[in-house]
């Protein structure tokens, strides 16, 4: 992994708990967002890419996040969804809802 992916990673870094299974997290329990910890209702798709394991997962209260972990450097990154595309919130600002 390049350090500009790295840093990209870490840019959306997420504290999360998860059930682990034999190596890996198996799949997120809940997410810590805006300093609370939202429950995940449930794992829509999990998939795994070369450095990263990918998770879209529903999260209580309807929304939907796309969550990935990297077992190299032990982290946790990733994005709100709205209709199956990411949606980045810039830091400071508060998501739009459009």
């Amino acid at each position: 992994m390049d350090r500009d992916e790295e840093d990209g990673l870490r840019a959306f870094a997420l504290t999360v708990g998860a059930y682990a299974g034999a190596s890996y997290p198996e799949r997120p329990l809940w997410v810590e967002r805006d300093g609370r910890r939202i429950e995940v209702a449930g794992v829509l798709a999990r998939w795994r890419e070369e450095e990263r394991i990918g998770f879209r997962v529903l999260l209580a209260g309807g929304e939907s996040m796309l969550m990935y972990y990297v077992p190299e450097l032990d982290l946790w990154s990733g994005v709100m969804a709205k209709d199956g595309a990411p949606v980045v919130r810039r830091r400071g600002r508060a998501q739009d809802d459009a």
